[in-house]
């Protein structure tokens, strides 16, 4: 078991060397804290859900070299030809990085391990970068949701309020909702947060999908929220409210309401699926699918 376990380390630690440059450019775009948040946390989220799902995981790795082995030859060399001679860009490059990693995890672990790890192995697509035209038109989504929200929140507090598009008017002030306020950061960080908790706290993954994107009308809520005090406080108070601290790091000071909601929804959801469970085991209790029935095991003469 020592051997296997040295073998396996060495394995990985020169899979790790072979591959650290695009693993390092995900990390590295994704520690900027703009819009690939999803790079850096991807390879957090495996080793936490690996360590968290191990016993079901490992209980029957075993060696796997008819499979792996010439996964692993067809995967490396297609990197290496990307690296050094390719022109695919760096989601290209890491998505065959990631083809290498689970190449090498079939040949270490099987099949059957690789089977029970398809979750936490696939959060590792999570490195790859989103293109910017899709992240461009998710950003404009979330700026136009929470113009819509923050206009509707400020008519129900009885403010006299226009608006045209991202623009609006309210007494003399003009404000429009710029792309680096659609809370384009803060979704990304709820749905991430989602989809941890949701494997770790919820059974079905429906209820998992739901939770997931349910943080998108969350973080809208919350940050139109935000553009709504700010553009009050900058209307009625100071107009400096709008290039000031709470302009700045306001989605600190309303984070809050969005981890309140969130934990609200998880709380709800597992409620549920205690009551389903609850319901399944009653009438089964009632109506069972089968009977058991004693019949008699005649004595050995």
């Amino acid at each position: 078991m020592t051997a296997r376990r040295v073998a396996i380390s060495a394995l990985w630690l020169a899979l790790l060397v072979l591959c650290w440059p695009p693993v390092k450019t995900a990390v590295s775009l994704g520690w900027d804290g703009g819009r690939d948040v999803q790079m850096f946390a991807a390879p957090l989220f495996v080793m936490f859900l690996m360590y968290w799902e191990r016993n079901r995981i490992f209980a029957g790795a075993a060696w796997n070299v008819r499979v792996g082995a010439p996964l692993l030859a067809v995967a490396v060399p297609a990197y290496l030809f990307l690296r050094f001679y390719g022109s695919g860009g760096p989601s290209l490059t890491i998505s065959v990085a990631i083809l290498v990693s689970l190449a090498a995890f079939i040949l270490c672990f099987g099949l059957r391990s690789f089977r029970a790890a398809c979750f936490p192995l696939g959060c590792l697509l999570l490195m790859i970068p989103v293109p910017d035209s899709a992240m461009d038109k998710i950003t404009a989504g979330l700026q136009h949701g929470s113009a819509a929200v923050s206009f509707q929140m400020l008519r129900l507090a009885g403010i006299p309020v226009f608006a045209e598009g991202m623009r609006m008017s309210l007494k003399g002030l003009e404000i429009e909702v710029a792309p680096e306020c659609s809370g384009i950061r803060s979704c990304l960080a709820l749905a991430l947060l989602g989809l941890l908790a949701g494997r770790v706290c919820l059974r079905s993954g429906w209820n998992c999908l739901a939770l997931v994107v349910a943080t998108i009308p969350i973080a809208i809520l919350k940050n139109a929220l935000r553009i709504s005090v700010l553009s009050s406080l900058a209307a009625y108070v100071n107009p400096a409210f709008l290039y000031g601290r709470l302009h700045q790091y306001g989605g600190l000071v309303f984070t809050p309401l969005g981890v309140v909601l969130f934990v609200a929804l998880l709380a709800a959801l597992q409620r549920y699926e205690a009551w389903e469970a609850r319901r399944r085991t009653i009438r089964f209790v009632a109506n069972p699918a089968f009977k058991i029935t004693r019949t008699a095991i005649p004595e050995n003469e």
